[in-house]
């Protein structure tokens, strides 16, 4: 058993919301309506220009301190989770301690992962507590992949939506921990999500960037490049067997798991989940309409929803409680997945 528990969430999203609506006013030739049925999105926040990650994760954390004003000097450790940093170095999560003015005991550093960053953060975050590195962690989750996404890219561009949460994670106590988790890694199929160029494999040259034409996507290699097809089938594939597994491991069932907050994904994908885990709806609770695909951020924001009411929850409010197990997954670029079974 890993002394860990979630003692609170707090989420921030950027003012600007663009609606599908605003999407077929602009791309009268897409077909924004269907695609919405795939991908479950209605809208989707987007970052002002010269907002980053950081800015939002700021903003998150703000939040967080002011609902938990005794964190701020109980704090030890900051894991920040993002693919769009604010530079190559120094890490989001200095640049985070400095705007937060932290003390100078409080490790700092960033993990580098996208849909499966949260749980593994929580993961990285159980072990620093289990061996007493830690003892209060607050995990950081902010990206904004509205800035690498082509606006001729629909694939993309009706999918995902720019967020920040901050979650706090302590020890647990007899009723409230992590009970177990997993992941795992599949880097041959690194191509079917990625950024090609723009580091040091393929830096981005002084020149405008050619564009690429994909069917009907239009994109630069600087931009993200995603398969759905093949991302589809390594959900299917990987993600129900390595569920199962998990749960298996500490002894409990589907049935014994109160909710599935999976990483926001599409509706395509956790459909696709659903029936192979055979789930009734009401237990696999979503944000996918309000916020679309946030990448890291999904899974806490998701949490945040689910304990605060339905303002961002397409299904109804939860009366969770402490003590309720749940399963966390998260699952993407990378390839790469994690998993974490809790009670809350």
């Amino acid at each position: 058993m890993m002394p860990a528990r979630i003692e609170a969430v707090a989420v921030h999203l950027p003012r600007h919301i663009e609606t599908n609506d605003d999407l077929h006013a602009q791309f009268p030739d897409w077909n924004v309506p269907e695609a919405a049925k795939h991908t479950g999105v209605e809208q989707r926040h987007i970052s002002a220009p010269g907002e980053t990650a950081l800015d939002l994760a700021e903003a998150a954390c703000r939040k967080l301190f002011a609902a938990q004003p005794e964190l701020s000097g109980r704090l030890d450790t900051i894991i920040f989770c993002t693919q769009t940093p604010d530079h190559r170095l120094p890490s989001n999560a200095c640049l985070l301690h400095g705007r937060l003015d932290l003390p100078a005991q409080v490790a700092a550093f960033d993990v580098n992962l996208a849909c499966s960053g949260f749980t593994y953060s929580l993961i990285l975050a159980s072990s620093l507590l289990a061996s007493g590195a830690a003892h209060n962690v607050l995990i950081v989750t902010a990206d904004t992949y509205t800035k690498l996404i082509s606006p001729q890219d629909r694939s993309t561009r009706l999918l995902f939506g720019d967020g920040a949460a901050a979650t706090w994670v302590s020890g647990g106590d007899a009723t409230s921990y992590v009970l177990g988790s997993a992941w795992g890694t599949d880097g041959t199929l690194q191509d079917a999500f990625c950024v090609p160029g723009g580091a040091a494999r393929l830096p981005t040259p002084p020149e405008p960037l050619p564009e690429v034409t994909d069917g009907p996507n239009t994109r630069t290699r600087d931009q993200i490049h995603m398969n759905g097809k093949t991302m589809l089938g390594f959900t299917y594939r990987m993600v129900p067997p390595h569920l199962q597994g998990l749960l298996a491991a500490h002894g409990v069932t589907t049935d014994d798991v109160r909710l599935f907050l999976f990483h926001q994904a599409s509706h395509m994908v956790l459909d696709g989940l659903r029936s192979r885990l055979k789930l009734l709806p009401e237990r696999m609770p979503r944000t996918l309409a309000t916020t679309g695909n946030t990448v890291s951020a999904s899974i806490p924001i998701l949490l945040h929803s689910v304990l605060h009411g339905p303002q961002q929850n397409e299904s109804q409010p939860h009366d969770l409680k402490r003590g309720d197990l749940l399963l966390l997954s998260g699952f993407g670029a990378g390839l790469s997945w994690a998993s974490v079974l809790l009670r809350y």
